[in-house]
């Protein structure tokens, strides 16, 4: 039986096992436990907790015990918890009369700890649940998992969710219900019994969820997966590393790594104690979150003994950047100084200073050979493309000869000058000995398959808005490519040279109308989809001459413009700024006030306009297009559009591209623009003509499926029979739902394109079929859920799509169903998914009357899985939901007219089913299965259960022993449903 405990509760389990990790039954650990209000196995806890400690006495440890108790039950208290485990609290001894370190677990010697996980635990705080899995160490709760069959559904509000939301939606219930169990857990996982998604406890912003993979890239098989996941070393390193908490726009949240995220935190920590190079490249594709990779390995390697209490310094190129590291590392908890001067960083390096030093690369000009020649100094370069190949490159390495250098980037190796220095400083090593460029690569492709980043799209502006390509753009890409442009400040400085460029640019008629078109576009094409905008100008001037512009169109016709208190001007002032520049000087708070409100949905601005600051570093996922009139190329190019390249999804929006707009020309010769290694930006960015021909691609496949509704030779209802009976091959309808999930996809970025115009009737026939295959095979599933902003409104302007819906038939489910469907003259395979759609309804409606209702539920999907895999015809399969029907009815009859409780009617009908009609043994079964919910988990008490039911069953005429263990496992399941309704489950 492929149930959810065979597949993927079982076989987790198994593999935990595997690995050492020791199983604890349900029963042993209750027994440990005084209440199932008690989070630790207790006598484990202490055990350990004075193991650990050597000074602590008894009376300490209790104490102990209860300030962890007493955390608060938020996200807060969750991070004060990781703070214990993480050894970063302190207990009084009073045998030694001073304050000692405390320590839960033991990180340098994994065999110090235990390791036990037990299923079906139950925790009662708010209300009462019960976790799949949980996983201890050292009696501590750390771990919680949900395994769910790969072809769950389950009804919630109507919604049929799969595995993965299920359990997620679970996860995010156990926090509202029982919060002071889930203030320890500090991870939570899922699984199919294929595939293991995680994260961070506290967190379930879809974004945030991921897919566990090997290190050799796979995300299938459960047992290589548990295998690299959970191995003892690596569940301890999730505790001590790779869980973050972040204070973001004035709230804290928490976030776990990515598997590629904590493979790179591995070779960078791996090299530095094996010492097997001293240099070291990591490409990870902007939006990955290398910084994050940064700090968690530079963390680690603060703390590894053998290293001796090592320097780590981190370099940058821009202030900005400086500043934004910093402010990270402080979210991150991480202690650092910056080097304020030249002379400050010569005085931290000849002083030995032991720790975190963050600084510009331009401090390191005139820095004497040989300041500190430790071995245990490492250099964490970020954006290692820029700054490195030149005189201060030279320096850093000559003042600090004997350090590790570690090159971090969001772009690969480029074919030009750039490229050829930063393979030779970091990337010549690892080429020479393992025959590769990179000690870590996370590629664009990658990045974009995970959902880590979603793909980028670019459209050209009209040409009389473009440079002219033969005088003006070639010659800034023959000074680019010649200078070797890595940087944003390098790129400024040749744009000031080729005086041309600005001039062009600038010019005011031309900034108007380039205006004019950006706001037309962005009021077609972004605000109808629920996105935001970014405008890229050439310089701090004319950013503020695009705010102006943006201020007359307003000004001149309110009603098509974009108000002004929706757009935002975002540079670097300078103390000697006037007029115009001055005018949209903002101060810090201002500034800040504008980078948090642009994140959020609701809230203006809804577009920036940026020339510099915000285009790096800078993520605000729901930044969907990027209006480009700033010259770029390479690695400047590829980091200024990675800005539209982060995920989003927030009911109906879903970001699923992001969108760039050219109005310089630079995309009209795409491997010019881009001059890297063509597998290494393979799904870099795209045409958008790519799209208009997918799209009309996609159309042509859902020709097949048009023409059943252009048919006009048949009535609408013949023509409805028609649709069920095609429909009810379930591939087929499995494979129209992807189509028209892709077609869906494109439109929500093409609309309202012209090019749509030739497919737009056709798009909403498939609209049509997609509302009736939705309303007629997933009763329990018609919500608007899968359909997106745009599509959406396509409805609400055409009332016609929803007449497909409204003419499906509905039978009157009553005592005359029977004869309703024996005088109905169409075929039996339509009979059954119209009484099967009706019965749902009917179900929907009564069952908070008659629990026993819902437990229909399984058996008509039952019946129509077997159908649809041919194991009954068509006809069995109409009398078979035909008698589910009228027991329906019949149970809401008598219920109406009997006496009984919700509970008890439910038992009493399963029973009648039966043949037992004796209210007096509902009345007892009912009270033997609601007593004690502890038979839902334990084993022993289930037995013990079923033996009373048995005995009844046998007093009460059940002779046949299969026939009661039949009788035995409904009830059983009924008994599971309503004990779930008492606790509020779904």
């Amino acid at each position: 039986m492929f149930t959810e405990e065979e597949t993927a509760k079982k076989p987790f389990m198994m593999y935990l096992t595997s690995l050492g990790w020791e199983y604890i039954s349900p029963e042993k650990i209750d027994s440990r436990r005084e209440t199932w209000k008690e989070p630790f196995i207790l006598p484990i806890f202490k055990k350990k907790l004075l193991e650990l400690n050597p000074s602590m006495g008894e009376e300490e440890a209790d104490v102990v015990i209860q300030r962890i108790r007493n955390i608060r039950a938020n996200i807060e208290g969750n991070r004060e918890f990781l703070r214990y485990l993480r050894g970063q609290k302190t207990f009084y001894s009073k045998s030694e009369k001073r304050e000692l370190n405390l320590r839960l677990i033991d990180f340098e010697n994994p065999e110090n700890n235990v390791f036990h996980y037990t299923q079906e635990f139950w925790m009662e705080d708010i209300k009462k649940d019960r976790a799949d899995i949980v996983l201890f160490i050292n009696g501590i709760p750390l771990f919680i998992v949900e395994t769910k069959a790969p072809w769950l559904f389950n009804i919630v509000d109507g919604e049929v969710k799969d595995w993965r939301s299920h359990a997620v939606e679970q996860i995010s219930r156990y926090h509202e219900e029982v919060p002071n169990f889930m203030k320890y857990f500090q991870m939570y996982m899922a699984s199919n019994g294929l595939n293991l998604i995680y994260s961070a406890t506290w967190n379930f912003n879809e974004r945030n969820v991921y897919r566990w993979k090997t290190e050799e890239g796979k995300d299938y098989g459960l047992q290589d997966l548990i295998f690299s996941m959970l191995k003892k070393k690596r569940a301890l390193r999730f505790i001590e590393d790779y869980i973050v908490f972040f204070e973001q726009d004035e709230e804290l949240s928490k976030f776990v790594l990515l598997p590629h995220q904590v493979r790179a935190v591995e070779r960078i920590v791996n090299r530095a104690i094996t010492r097997d190079a001293r240099t070291g490249l990591i490409w990870h594709t902007q939006g990955s979150g290398k910084t994050l990779t940064m700090m968690v390995a530079a963390s680690k390697i603060r703390r590894i003994p053998e290293l001796e209490n090592p320097t780590i310094i981190m370099v940058v190129d821009r202030i900005e950047l400086q500043k934004q590291l910093v402010r990270n590392l402080t979210k991150f908890g991480l202690d650092s100084i910056v080097a304020e001067s030249k002379v400050h960083l010569r005085e931290l390096l000849k002083s030995d200073y032991r720790g975190i030093i963050v600084t510009l690369i331009h401090k390191f000009q005139g820095m004497p050979s040989n300041i500190n020649t430790r071995r245990n100094i490492f250099v964490f370069i970020d954006e290692a493309h820029r700054s490195q190949e030149g005189d201060l490159g030279i320096q850093m390495r000559s003042a600090l000869p004997n350090a590790f250098y570690f090159g971090f980037t969001g772009t690969p190796i480029d074919k030009g000058k750039i490229g050829k220095g930063t393979f030779n400083l970091f990337a010549f090593e690892d080429m020479k000995k393992y025959h590769r460029p990179y000690l870590d690569k996370y590629s664009i492709k990658e990045s974009i398959e995970d959902g880590t980043t979603v793909p980028l799209y670019y459209t050209l502006a009209p040409q009389e808005y473009r440079l002219d390509r033969k005088t003006i753009l070639e010659e800034f890409f023959r000074l680019y490519e010649e200078k070797g442009i890595a940087s944003i400040e390098e790129l400024n400085k040749l744009l000031d040279k080729v005086s041309k460029i600005k001039e062009v640019l600038k010019a005011k008629k031309r900034i108007k109308k380039v205006a004019k078109h950006i706001s037309e576009h962005y009021k077609k094409f972004v605000e109808p989809s629920g996105f935001k905008a970014m405008v890229v100008a050439v310089d701090r001037e004319a950013c503020a001459l695009y705010m102006e512009a943006f201020k007359e169109l307003y000004e001149e016709n309110p009603h098509s413009a974009i108000p002004p208190e929706e757009i935002a001007v975002v540079y670097t002032p300078m103390h000697n700024d006037k007029g115009i520049l001055k005018k949209y000087h903002l101060k810090e708070d201002q500034e800040d006030e504008i980078r948090r409100n642009f994140k959020k949905r609701e809230r203006p601005p809804k577009i920036l306009i940026v020339t510099e600051k915000l285009l790096t570093g800078y993520d605000a996922p729901i930044l969907q297009t990027m209006y480009l009139d700033k010259p770029m190329k390479d690695h400047t190019l590829l980091q200024a559009i990675a800005r539209v390249n982060r995920p989003y999804s927030d009911g109906e929006l879903h970001k699923t591209a992001g969108l760039i707009v050219d109005y310089i020309g630079i995309f009209e010769d795409l491997q010019r623009a881009l001059a890297f290694d063509s597998k290494s930006i393979e799904g870099a960015v795209f045409d958008l003509e790519v799209l208009r021909k997918r799209f009309a691609e996609l159309m042509g496949r859902a020709e097949e499926y048009l023409r059943l509704l252009r048919d006009n030779s048949l009535s609408w209802d013949k023509k409805l029979e028609k649709l069920v009976k095609v429909f009810s091959d379930r591939k087929k309808r499995d494979d129209f739902i992807q189509l028209f999930k892709n077609i869906q996809d494109i439109y929500e970025i093409l609309s309202p394109d012209p090019f749509l115009r030739d497919y737009l009737e056709d798009y909403k026939l498939l609209l049509k079929l997609h509302r009736f295959i939705k309303a007629q095979f997933y009763p329990t599933d018609f919500e608007r859920r899968e359909l997106l902003k745009k599509t959406k409104e396509l409805i609400r302007n055409s009332v016609d799509i929803e007449t497909i819906v409204d003419g499906l038939p509905v039978y009157k489910i009553d005592e005359h169903i029977a004869d309703t469907i024996k005088n109905e003259r169409i075929d039996d395979i339509v009979k059954v998914y119209n009484l099967r759609r009706s019965l749902m309804r009917y179900i929907k409606e009564h069952q908070h009357e008659v629990p026993y209702l819902e437990f229909l539920i399984e058996k008509i999907e039952s019946i129509i899985k077997r159908l649809e895999e041919r194991q009954i015809s068509a006809k069995e399969a109409l009398e078979k939901v035909i008698g589910l029907s009228e027991s329906a009815v019949e149970s809401v009859r008598s219920y109406k007219e009997s006496k009984l409780d919700p509970a008890t009617f439910s038992v009493h009908w399963l029973l009648k089913s039966y043949g037992i009609e004796d209210v007096t043994v509902s009345e007892e079964i009912t009270k033997i299965l609601l007593s004690n919910e502890g038979w839902t988990y334990n084993q022993n008490l289930q037995q013990g259960l079923l033996r009373k039911i048995y005995r009844i069953l046998k007093e009460n005429g059940v002779k046949q022993v299969r026939e009661r263990v039949k009788i035995g496992k409904d009830l059983l399941e009924l008994g599971r449903r309503l004990i779930n309704d008492t606790r509020g489950s779904p």
